[in-house]
């Protein structure tokens, strides 16, 4: 077993869940989600998202400060945990045109749960600036994840050391704090699609086409 991950260039699959902490929830509110969707690969004669499964949480601790977290579910079937735990800061509030601005850093952490190997932990710092419009009960937003990995892929050697991913998706508001996430996302847009072990759905040859959708209830 090559280090810690074989079974997929781990690059692509970090941050794998739709983005939730896109507003301040206010000091004392809290909300729970559940995630799928995932880059699209090509697999039996068509291409389909990879059914990446997330749980997690947000809670805000203050009127601009939101902490969150998920827990990463497909990878326990290959024997590994997966936890991106973070705070999202909200220095600007939505006023006509202008969007609520959000910075996010997050540590995104895997280990493996096997023996006998020679790498158990791996680290990916991700930052994260957002841009969301309200509309109505609904929301539009866009922005950019900047990872950063603190350990080179085995699978390629010569890869760029910031993988960025820019994303934008539409929260529709199905009843009262209940909603549907619906997101889109160009995973590793810095990364040469021909460096990759699996056959994603690249856009010009970089990175993977990537489609997310998530349940989200507030409390």
């Amino acid at each position: 077993m090559k280090k810690i991950l074989l079974f997929i260039p781990v690059s692509i699959l970090i941050s794998c869940a739709a983005h939730h902490s896109l507003q301040p929830l206010g000091e004392g509110n809290w909300t729970a989600n559940i995630s799928a969707g995932g880059p699209v690969i090509a697999v039996f004669g068509t291409h389909m998202p990879i059914p990446y499964l997330t749980a997690g949480t947000t809670y805000g601790i203050r009127d601009n400060i939101n902490l969150n977290g998920n827990l990463h579910l497909m990878p326990l079937a290959y024997q590994i945990s997966g936890l991106d735990i973070g705070a999202a800061w909200f220095p600007v509030k939505q006023k006509g045109l202008r969007p609520i601005l959000g910075f996010q850093p997050r540590l995104m952490g895997l280990a493996s749960l096997k023996g006998n190997v020679s790498e158990r932990f791996r680290f990916y710092p991700i930052f994260t600036p957002s841009a969301a419009w309200q509309i109505k009960n609904n929301l539009f937003y866009t922005g950019m994840d900047w990872t950063f990995p603190l350990n080179t892929p085995d699978f390629d050697e010569d890869a760029p050391a910031t993988l960025i991913s820019p994303f934008f998706g539409y929260r529709w508001s199905l009843r009262n704090n209940l909603y549907l996430y619906t997101e889109i996302k160009w995973h590793g847009a810095n990364l040469p699609s021909d460096k990759l072990a699996v056959d994603y759905w690249p856009i010009g040859g970089y990175g993977a086409f990537t489609t997310l959708f998530s349940i989200e209830r507030g409390f």
